[in-house]
């Protein structure tokens, strides 16, 4: 009974250990800071007025901000 005891408690505190952690970002007032390691993806990028997404991925360097445009 004690080692089943002891296997179930470890069980739970090595459960916690590998779980992630969301933070949703107010993407019209929050600015964010890219961190290490994080992956390319495509961009958008302002051309002539418009719009436009890239045609190839781009990595965003470690320190880099990004956030939401303000509609006003």
């Amino acid at each position: 009974m004690k080692a089943i005891l002891t296997l179930i408690v470890s069980s739970l505190l090595l459960v916690g250990c590998g779980s992630t952690r969301v933070v949703f970002v107010d993407t019209q007032a929050d600015l964010v800071r890219i961190g290490p390691g994080f992956p390319a993806g495509k961009v958008y990028i302002l051309k002539n007025g418009e719009w436009v997404l890239s045609k190839n991925k781009v990595k965003l360097p470690e320190g880099w901000y990004a956030g939401g445009i303000p509609k006003e």
